[in-house]
Protein backbone atom coordinates (compact mmCIF):
# COMPACT_ATOMS: atom_id res chain seq x y z
CA UNK A 1 0.00 0.00 0.00
CA UNK A 2 2.70 2.82 0.90
CA UNK A 3 4.77 1.64 -1.86
CA UNK A 4 3.43 4.29 -3.86
CA UNK A 5 4.32 7.42 -2.07
CA UNK A 6 8.27 5.97 -1.69
CA UNK A 7 8.79 8.74 -4.06
CA UNK A 8 12.34 9.55 -2.84
CA UNK A 9 15.85 7.51 -2.52
CA UNK A 10 17.92 7.83 0.64
CA UNK A 11 20.97 5.26 1.01
CA UNK A 12 20.73 2.79 3.84
CA UNK A 13 24.39 2.12 5.94
CA UNK A 14 24.23 -0.43 8.37
CA UNK A 15 26.52 -2.25 10.49
CA UNK A 16 27.23 -5.85 9.12
CA UNK A 17 30.00 -6.82 11.53
CA UNK A 18 33.57 -5.41 12.84
CA UNK A 19 37.09 -5.82 11.47
CA UNK A 20 40.09 -6.45 13.48
CA UNK A 21 40.33 -3.28 15.35
CA UNK A 22 37.09 -3.07 16.20
CA UNK A 23 35.96 -0.69 14.10
CA UNK A 24 32.39 -1.13 11.84
CA UNK A 25 32.10 -2.39 8.84
CA UNK A 26 29.00 -1.34 7.06
CA UNK A 27 27.08 -2.03 4.00
CA UNK A 28 25.23 0.69 1.53
CA UNK A 29 22.27 0.32 -0.28
CA UNK A 30 19.86 2.49 -2.38
CA UNK A 31 16.26 2.75 -0.92
CA UNK A 32 12.73 4.19 -1.39
CA UNK A 33 11.27 6.64 1.47
CA UNK A 34 8.69 9.08 2.08
CA UNK A 35 11.39 11.47 4.06
CA UNK A 36 9.04 14.38 6.11
CA UNK A 37 11.52 17.01 7.99
CA UNK A 38 9.38 16.63 11.32
CA UNK A 39 11.07 17.76 14.53
CA UNK A 40 9.35 15.66 16.83
CA UNK A 41 10.14 13.94 20.88
CA UNK A 42 11.27 10.32 20.69
CA UNK A 43 12.81 7.33 23.08
CA UNK A 44 16.12 6.01 21.83
CA UNK A 45 16.97 2.05 22.37
CA UNK A 46 18.30 3.38 26.05
CA UNK A 47 14.96 5.38 27.15
CA UNK A 48 16.22 8.63 26.64
CA UNK A 49 13.93 11.18 24.83
CA UNK A 50 15.33 13.00 22.35
CA UNK A 51 15.05 15.28 19.49
CA UNK A 52 14.34 13.13 16.13
CA UNK A 53 14.46 16.42 13.32
CA UNK A 54 13.21 14.27 10.32
CA UNK A 55 10.86 10.78 9.49
CA UNK A 56 11.48 8.61 6.87
CA UNK A 57 8.87 5.58 6.03
CA UNK A 58 10.26 2.50 4.30
CA UNK A 59 9.70 -1.06 3.75
CA UNK A 60 13.61 -2.48 4.39
CA UNK A 61 14.51 -3.80 8.05
CA UNK A 62 15.52 -0.71 9.03
CA UNK A 63 17.11 -0.85 12.63
CA UNK A 64 18.04 1.97 15.10
CA UNK A 65 21.74 2.41 14.73
CA UNK A 66 21.64 2.11 11.30
CA UNK A 67 22.12 5.80 9.14
CA UNK A 68 20.22 7.08 6.35
CA UNK A 69 21.92 9.68 4.47
CA UNK A 70 19.45 12.24 2.20
CA UNK A 71 19.77 15.20 0.94
CA UNK A 72 23.83 15.05 1.35
CA UNK A 73 23.76 14.77 4.93
CA UNK A 74 23.98 11.46 7.08
CA UNK A 75 21.35 10.91 9.54
CA UNK A 76 21.61 8.75 12.49
CA UNK A 77 17.96 6.36 12.83
CA UNK A 78 17.00 6.92 16.57
CA UNK A 79 13.87 4.63 16.65
CA UNK A 80 11.95 2.29 14.39
CA UNK A 81 8.02 1.71 14.93
CA UNK A 82 6.84 -1.15 12.38
CA UNK A 83 3.22 -0.31 10.75
CA UNK A 84 0.98 -3.34 10.34
CA UNK A 85 -0.89 -3.65 7.54
CA UNK A 86 -4.91 -4.54 7.01
CA UNK A 87 -3.67 -8.03 7.15
CA UNK A 88 -2.03 -7.98 10.42
CA UNK A 89 1.76 -8.31 8.74
CA UNK A 90 4.63 -5.97 8.80
CA UNK A 91 3.51 -3.05 6.17
CA UNK A 92 6.47 -0.51 6.31
CA UNK A 93 8.53 1.07 8.85
CA UNK A 94 8.36 4.63 10.19
CA UNK A 95 12.63 5.56 10.89
CA UNK A 96 12.79 8.56 13.43
CA UNK A 97 16.15 10.36 12.27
Amino acid sequence: MIEGYLNQRAVWKRKTGSNEYGEPVTSSKTIKVRWEGKRRLVRDNEGREVVSEARAFCIEPVKPGDKLEYDGREWPVIAVSTVPGLDGKENHRECAV
